[in-house]
């Protein structure tokens, strides 16, 4: 009749153990950071430079809530397209937001965001900008 307690207390350690490493391991590749936890958005940011995660996730987030709401996509960036029903290639029409400088940069048009020799990219659900 003691083994129902020992069991139950051996299956809580294993879960909480399960749970712990689970926490730690986002699957992300090393200097990318999620924004929340539990993920809603999906905002990340990587690539930092001369700022903290802690810093750069809330203005991340902060332009992820402005963007999506209704026309604000619009103001934040447009497409250049070669025809009507062809890909793009996406440029910005604001080039700030919360004192940060945006711009696209690389190869990719990585999603930056620049202050004071501080920057960071911003990937997630709506970063890279999407023109197809």
């Amino acid at each position: 009749m003691h083994a129902l307690p020992t069991l139950t207390a051996a299956l809580a350690v294993a879960l909480a153990t399960a749970s712990a490493a689970l926490a730690g391991s986002s699957g992300l590749p090393s200097g990318w950071h999620e924004c929340e936890r539990p993920v809603v958005t999906g905002v990340e940011v990587h690539a930092l430079h001369g700022v903290t995660a802690q810093t750069a996730c809330p203005v991340a987030l902060a332009l992820f809530k402005w963007e999506n709401k209704p026309y604000h996509a619009a103001k934040l960036y447009g497409c250049h397209r070669p025809s009507s029903n062809s890909a793009g290639t996406p440029y910005l029409r604001m080039h700030s937001f919360d004192g940060w400088s945006l711009s696209l940069t690389g190869h990719y048009r990585a999603f930056t965001m620049s202050r004071a020799g501080a920057s960071f990219e911003v990937t997630g659900t709506d970063f890279p900008l999407n023109c197809s």
